[in-house]
């Protein structure tokens, strides 16, 4: 993937995980479902995001 294509990917799951605490915030997930989220966004950009860039 290109530098600019990794940059949009990273600013989506940023978007993603923010609007996770927001929808956490205001009682409109369940903290399991917020966790899973961050725990899967934790994950994607230490594991996956890295393996893309050597590509």
């Amino acid at each position: 993937m290109n530098k600019k294509q990794l940059r949009i990917l990273g600013i989506s799951v940023l978007i993603i995980l923010v609007l996770n605490i927001f929808l956490f915030g205001f009682g409109l997930i369940h903290w399991k479902v917020f966790w899973i989220i961050i725990g899967a966004g934790a994950l994607f950009v230490y594991k996956v995001l890295p393996k893309m860039r050597k590509e």
